[in-house]
């Protein structure tokens, strides 16, 4: 009996992780965990399926996490990325196969060696970004000869305060104090300011051209290390416009960085004031288009030729993919997607990576594709 156990699985990403696993897996049990019970409960109950089932989750306890992932066959972590590290500590102390939405980072990919003593398989960032954007470099770097160079742009459309984690994600993109902003060339990991690196890149419409920046995730530092030979790897991103225009005014005014002031007799944290502001105001859940795509352009050499492959992914308008859900979906199916290759036992290898060096690139493209996922490719000799 195959056995599932979703971590934040009613969270405002691993919710379309759930529904997924619902409609296309064969798990017997998908449990579903959360800090907050009734909302579990109450969304199980909508679903209407005999397999789901409830429990609650502390997130900050990994002893307790570990007891809870003991007997299932994989664990999928939807928790926001505050919480990846504790939860991959207790995926090894309970010997449980895992992936998440946003690791590896520097913290995680440390865990391989303990992972590998355990016997079990971490699968760090299969959302879209990491996720799909390694699984396309990988699957570029399959069809030619030698790879020269990946470059990697995202337009993530979605309101700038959806929840208080996808606020956090935005914020932290942006913040100076960021560390691992980097982009890779010639063995090594270069740091970066924010709103640096800008390129122009012409996304499908209705998301059209955007300009993205370099961008803190995880595919400079494991396609660097897992595709042979590639010199150079970049990670590139944008929010909507609105956004973008209120984090890069909290950069240049330094409330980033800036230190509690008094007001009124009460100090204040301006970047906590912001937060709670936005979280609290109607207008930090207002976007237009709720959506996402991803570039991926891998450079190389193919029978003699120089060449660059380039994959472009879109899916069906809000008004086809429910509206708000199209971006979420993006994040969450291929967290599903992911599991169950995990749980068919197609995992590559064991420790803590991307997705690019542990899961098949061509089978993920294709269960992509059944779902809507639309995904361009384009072959150039250069």
């Amino acid at each position: 009996m195959k056995k599932i156990l979703v971590l934040g699985g009613v969270g405002a990403m691993a919710t379309e992780t759930t529904i997924d696993l619902v409609k296309t897996s064969d798990f017997e049990e998908i449990m579903v965990a959360d800090i907050n019970l009734k909302k579990v409960k109450n969304f199980i109950q909508k679903l209407g399926d005999k397999r789901l089932k409830a429990d609650k989750i502390d997130a900050e306890d990994i002893t307790k996490m570990a007891d809870l992932m003991k007997g299932y066959d994989v664990v999928a972590n939807g928790l926001p990325r505050v919480f990846c590290e504790n939860a991959i500590k207790a995926a090894i102390q309970a010997k449980v196969d895992m992936l998440d939405l946003i690791s590896p980072h520097e913290e995680t990919l440390a865990l391989d060696k303990n992972a590998r003593s355990a016997g079990i398989s971490v699968v760090g960032g299969v959302g879209i970004t990491p996720g799909i954007t390694n699984i396309l470099a990988q699957l570029g770097a399959d069809r030619f000869d030698k790879v020269e160079q990946i470059d990697i742009d995202f337009a993530a459309f979605r309101s700038i305060a959806h929840s208080p984690g996808l606020l956090h994600v935005i914020l932290w993109e942006f913040d100076p104090r960021t560390e691992n902003r980097f982009y890779y060339e010639n063995g090594k990991l270069i740091a970066n300011p924010p709103f640096s690196g800008a390129r122009s890149v012409d996304f499908p419409e209705p998301i059209g051209t955007q300009t993205t920046y370099y961008v803190p995730h995880g595919e400079s530092q494991t396609l660097s290390k897992n595709i042979e030979g590639v010199k150079r790897v970049c990670i590139r991103g944008c929010f909507p416009p609105r956004a973008m225009e209120l984090v890069k005014a909290l950069y240049n005014y330094g409330v980033y960085e800036s230190k509690p002031i008094r007001y009124e007799g009460m100090k204040i944290q301006p970047l906590e004031f912001v937060k709670q502001y936005v979280l609290n105001v109607s207008e930090g859940d207002q976007t237009e288009l709720w959506g996402y795509s991803v570039q991926v352009e891998v450079i190389g050499s193919l029978k003699n030729h120089h060449v660059m492959q380039r994959f472009v992914t879109s899916h069906p308008p809000m008004e086809k993919w429910d509206g708000q859900r199209a971006y979420a979906k993006n994040v969450g199916i291929p967290l599903s997607i992911g599991a169950q290759l995990l749980a068919q036992g197609k995992v590559k290898k064991k420790g803590v990576d991307g997705a690019e060096t542990m899961l098949p690139a061509e089978e993920f493209v294709a269960e992509l594709r059944k779902r809507d996922f639309v995904i361009n490719e384009s072959l150039f000799y250069l």
